[in-house]
């Protein structure tokens, strides 16, 4: 489990005075004026830093950091991402989980079969969906639904019926 979690990617730059086009799937709100985050292209090298502005334009969070104001001094951060530290991530109800933590995860059925590890999590719009990548090497597509999902731990999944997907 990683110490901090994906809040958002740069996809580019807007304008010359140095904001950068974020877009989130988070569905809380890390980009506020005063906000620290983390930046980095990877979780292993990251930045702290401070959110100066912020704006939406088009869906998309048109952000400001440390007062970096000019094109110039921003535009290496594209297809960058900012991370937030986990421990400042709101409490997580019963059977609610992050999605950086569903990845990796070893999926078995009722009999403790392996199956194979989660390799992402799709939040779409009739449900959450995650991929399996199975000891095959083929990779197949559940939905995270109670139906189907019995059990999350911090080691596994339990997944009944998952041979409707095989």
């Amino acid at each position: 489990m990683s110490k901090y979690l994906e809040t958002g990617k740069i996809v580019g730059v807007f304008g010359l005075k140095g904001e950068l086009k974020v877009v989130s799937d988070s569905t809380t709100n890390r980009f506020v004026e005063g906000a620290t985050l983390y930046l980095g292209r990877n979780i292993n090298h990251l930045t702290k830093v401070t959110i100066s502005s912020v704006r939406v334009h088009k869906g998309m969070y048109m952000v400001t950091i440390n007062e970096l104001y000019d094109i110039n001094l921003v535009e290496k951060y594209v297809n960058n991402y900012f991370y937030i530290d986990r421990e400042e991530m709101d409490d997580l109800e019963e059977n609610q989980y992050y999605f950086d933590d569903l990845i990796g995860l070893t999926v078995i059925d009722g009999n403790n079969k392996v199956y194979g590890k989660v390799i992402e999590v799709y939040d779409l719009p009739a449900s959450v969906v995650i991929e399996i990548k199975l000891e095959n090497d083929k990779t197949v597509m559940v939905p995270f639904i109670n139906i189907y999902i019995n059990d999350v731990t911090k080691e596994h999944i339990l997944i009944e019926r998952i041979e409707e997907f095989l």
